[in-house]
């Protein structure tokens, strides 16, 4: 996952360092999620993360880091469990989803 950032004209611009000989690309950011399936197998909790390729305080907690699926997606360019749909999911992100449908 990278940064991107919007120019005056509204042209978007992503921002990646790169490294090496082969300017590989380091991501500024990176991303975790979480898929549990539940006794029965029909319904799911998914928690989503995204974390910066950087310390990070030990005091901070975890659930500073949450973040829609939806955000993930954009940032990485591709579906995320799209197998899944949103009303098997009774969980997200430790909240109850109102749009499960058990």
């Amino acid at each position: 996952v990278s940064t991107q950032s919007t120019g005056a004209g509204g042209e978007v611009y992503l921002k990646v360092r790169l490294i090496g000989k082969n300017n590989v690309a380091v991501p500024t950011h990176f991303f975790k999620v979480i898929l549990v399936t539940e006794k029965g197998g029909n319904s799911y909790q998914m928690e989503c993360y995204v974390m910066p390729n950087e310390p990070i305080r030990d005091d901070l907690p975890l659930t500073s880091f949450l973040v829609p699926r939806t955000a993930i997606e954009k940032g990485a360019g591709f579906f995320v469990f799209e197998f899944v749909a949103d009303n098997q999911l009774r969980m997200v992100n430790r909240m109850p989803n109102p749009d499960f449908v058990g």
